[in-house]
């Protein structure tokens, strides 16, 4: 009898080829994620992201200057690399970036800080605001006549 209980207790001990296998595939699996994380965003990425995030909240802000029939405005602050609306919670840009505003003399606040402002009829101020990151650069631009906003990364 216990030779029969140590026979059956030796043919378990160990792991099968398909378990190994398993853990194998696991172990690479985690060890591809974490190298995905560890590694920086490139500089492209980042300012796409920017230029996706800025031109979404300009667009969303005129919208609700037609939809609202009042007048919105888009706030850029080029020192703080941040920008908010109505519509839009403050949001960051790349803090390593450059970012340069161009709107009408009357909407430039002073201490880095310029606005677009969208009318009820669709026109705006108008503006463009550029942003480079390691040799990336992108274009925002804002018609005045008809508040479209144009995105470019180039």
């Amino acid at each position: 009898m216990r030779s029969l209980r140590s026979a059956r207790f030796r043919k378990r001990a160990g792991f099968t080829l398909l378990e190994m296998l398993v853990v194998l595939a696991i172990i690479g699996l985690v060890g591809s994620m974490a190298a995905q994380l560890l590694r920086p965003t490139s500089p492209r990425v980042r300012v796409e992201a920017a230029v996706r995030a800025l031109c979404s909240a300009a667009r969303a802000t005129h919208v609700r200057a037609v939809a609202t029939n009042r007048e919105e405005t888009l706030l850029i602050d080029v020192a703080n690399k941040r920008f908010r609306s109505a519509v839009v919670s403050e949001t960051a840009l790349p803090a390593e970036a450059r970012v340069d505003l161009s709107v009408a003399g009357g909407q430039r606040l002073g201490g880095g800080v310029g606005g677009i402002v969208f009318f009820p009829a669709g026109g705006s101020s108008g503006g463009d605001v550029s942003i480079e990151l390691a040799g990336v650069r992108a274009h925002i631009g804002v018609n005045w006549v008809t508040g479209a906003t144009t995105c470019e990364i180039g």
